[in-house]
């Protein structure tokens, strides 16, 4: 097995922290869901490089690294995470809801590149316990004693946790993930992806760079990525307004969502003073909390 260093930032906290990626198998997928896609081409590193915020040309063997696709207007298309296992391939990580869309939207680079995109089948487990391992597959550890099973779907983990129990570890943590309901819809500095390492600024030209480049080095982000925590007979909808009560205006929106016993957690895209107004999700009255590890203010 190939155990593989990456060095990585909490959201928000700044704190640094290291992952080790165990490889047991060569190739692989997930389903938390999320699927897995293998680029495979000479080119591979020249195609992901002008398509994603990440620098591909520098990216060492075996490192994973997250990132995003945008578009045009520099809106996410998806978020991922990949890892190059071989100087012609990529194994990269994203939503089981974006996955067709993504292919759709690289068909046209990819067409005239030696570079082709297959989806594989394996799938992913989120794990509470530090001592799991991946005896046929790829173990990813996550913070405070979490981590990602990859592997076979008959070799399962043994501490596997519920999918709703790792959604709340990660929105807990402001780890926001695109679904196919927020495609297109957020600037990475939305999302703090500029703060959590998505975004390599000085590695040139790629679709949507200019808009996110210059909003980085000329102007300051109106909206970021904050926890707000709700009481509802229902559960809030994906990219459901949030309004400030005085002034009835919407000031953000609802990225993701979890159950945590009788309230909701929404990972929100919001105005940046979010913390001093008084804000409405739904008709009910909404609160910022802190992610942990950040220090409330």
């Amino acid at each position: 097995m190939v155990i593989i260093r990456h060095g990585g930032t909490i959201t928000e906290t700044r704190q640094p922290f290291d992952s080790d990626v165990t490889y047991g198998a060569k190739i692989v997928s997930q389903n938390l869901s999320d699927c897995i896609l293998s680029f495979d081409g000479a080119d591979v590193r020249d195609v992901l490089h002008g398509q994603t915020t990440r620098n591909f040309k520098a990216l060492d063997l075996n490192h994973p690294i997250d990132g995003a696709f945008c578009d045009l207007k520099g809106r996410v298309i998806t978020d991922f995470t990949a890892v190059l296992t071989s100087e012609t391939t990529v194994l990269m990580r994203v939503s089981e809801g974006v996955a067709a869309l993504l292919q759709e939207h690289l068909a046209k680079y990819l067409m005239f590149s030696k570079t082709k995109m297959t989806r594989l089948d394996w799938h992913c487990w989120g794990c509470g316990d530090s001592s799991e391992s991946a005896t046929s597959g790829i173990r990813v550890p996550r913070p405070d004693g979490h981590s990602e099973i990859w592997s076979s779907p008959s070799n399962p983990p043994t501490h596997a946790i519920p999918a709703n129990e790792w959604l709340l570890f990660r929105i807990n943590r402001g780890l926001a993930r695109i679904n196919e309901h927020s495609v297109g819809k957020y600037l990475p500095q939305d999302l703090n992806y500029d703060l959590n390492g998505f975004v390599d600024f000085d590695k040139g030209c790629y679709t949507g760079q200019e808009i996110i480049a210059r909003l980085h080095y000329r102007g300051q982000p109106k909206r970021r990525l904050s926890l707000l925590t709700v009481t509802s007979s229902t559960q809030p909808a994906n990219d459901e307004r949030i309004v400030d009560i005085s002034t009835g205006k919407s000031v953000g929106s609802v990225v993701e969502i979890v159950k945590s016993k009788d309230t909701y957690l929404c990972l929100c895209e919001v105005v940046t003073d979010v913390a001093t107004l008084d804000v409405e999700l739904g008709g009910n009255s909404a609160k910022t909390v802190p992610f942990i590890g950040q220090t409330a203010e």
